[in-house]
């Protein structure tokens, strides 16, 4: 899915290991890995925690991995 490419995006955007990610969030690295793996697909309560964490509104998180994927086609 889109929102699990997307949160890997997010998360090298910021140069963050799964671990540190998982940690941020306040979850296990392996139930961290899962959703941005395809494994598992986070919750709206997931998707608000990434958005906390990062003190970003929904369009502004958006609004990034959009960024990151358009310099991503550019290469």
């Amino acid at each position: 899915m889109q929102e699990n490419k997307s949160l890997k995006i997010l998360r090298v955007r910021y140069g963050l290991t799964q671990e540190e990610m998982a940690e941020k969030l306040g979850m296990t690295r392996q139930a961290y890995a899962k959703v941005e793996t395809g494994g598992g697909m986070g919750n709206v309560q997931f998707w608000r925690k990434v958005q906390n964490a990062f003190d970003l509104s929904s369009e502004g998180m958006w609004d990034l991995i959009n960024d990151e994927a358009e310099e991503r086609a550019k290469v």
